[in-house]
């Protein structure tokens, strides 16, 4: 992995033992936003034009997804109190984390990725890059694989088995290679609103049948009704294990982690400085689908 550095780099680590110090070196980098934006707008493809409305678009169709429909499971394990209190403390320190990277960020306005940021918030530490660089990359295989393997089994179940699931994969393979193509993320935006409104329907669609029906027909605990009426507890059921509490919580913290790409988003905003704008509606839509519809 090629590794470079911006030329402008004269100030050094944040310092945080003054907030004073901080606030000086947020307002200063004003002018250092404003060179950057000039200079991207002398190229043939313009990166930094993105506003925040269509930031906040990227931004939900990026956290608005079908692992929301897996957050009822968890509070079948957590119950009611510790899910509900899991959920609104995960959407807390998201809120708390991604202010503070963006405040970073614009002190520090010359990062581009999530390697970038690593570099920086370890004091310009090349092996802090590359190790972030290896990991986003690993991150990226598997959940190419992980949405593949997704699209293949939808293809498979809505044309009953028509093709095997080989096929259906390669199929989803090059969908994704020619969604990829656009160069900036202000034209991905626009891909996010159908994916956000898809997801909206899929979650209306999840509520409909959850309430129609009796039982499920399988779930976790075995056939239905054979394992008995659907209930609900407060508190983890007796017999709920270590494991299975732990996995419940990580089923719900996993979707508050979208902090990877805020790096990314953020240099190709026209203003940085509105990404909170951006963050407060990906807060809100998030703190409402993560918590309603899987109560429901």
């Amino acid at each position: 992995m090629s590794f470079s550095k911006s030329a402008d780099e004269k100030g050094g680590p944040l310092n945080t033992t003054s907030f004073a110090a901080v606030d000086s070196e947020f307002d200063n980098s004003h002018d250092k936003i404003q060179a950057l934006v000039a200079e991207d707008h002398e190229h043939d493809i313009k990166l930094r034009t993105m506003s925040w409305q269509k930031a906040a678009w990227l931004l939900c169709g990026d956290q608005v997804c079908l692992a929301i429909m897996a957050q009822s499971w968890s509070l079948s394990v957590l119950g009611w109190v510790p899910g509900i209190i899991t959920m609104v403390l995960a959407g807390l320190l998201f809120w708390f984390t991604s202010i503070t990277m963006h405040r970073f960020i614009m002190v520090h306005p010359q990062i581009r990725d999530i390697c970038d940021f690593a570099y920086y918030a370890c004091g310009k530490n090349k092996i802090a890059y590359e190790f972030t660089g290896f990991m986003l990359l690993a991150n990226n295989i598997m959940l190419i694989g992980f949405h593949v393997l997704t699209g293949a089994k939808i293809l498979n179940t809505l044309s009953d088995h028509s093709l095997c699931t080989v096929s259906f994969s390669i199929i989803v393979t090059f969908m994704g290679i020619i969604m990829s193509l656009p160069r900036t993320l202000k034209h991905v935006s626009f891909m996010s609103m159908g994916s956000a409104a898809c997801m909206g329907m899929a979650i209306l669609l999840f509520l409909i049948f959850a309430g129609k029906e009796a039982a499920p027909g399988y779930g976790y605990n075995g056939d239905y009704p054979t394992a008995g009426p659907v209930g609900t507890y407060a508190f983890p059921p007796a017999g709920t294990g270590f494991v299975a509490a732990m996995n419940a919580v990580l089923n719900i913290t996993f979707l508050w982690v979208p902090q990877i790409l805020f790096p990314t988003f953020i240099s190709e905003m026209e203003h940085p400085k509105d990404f909170p704008k951006s963050l407060a509606v990906l807060a809100g839509v998030s703190g409402f689908l993560f918590i309603v519809p899987p109560a429901i």
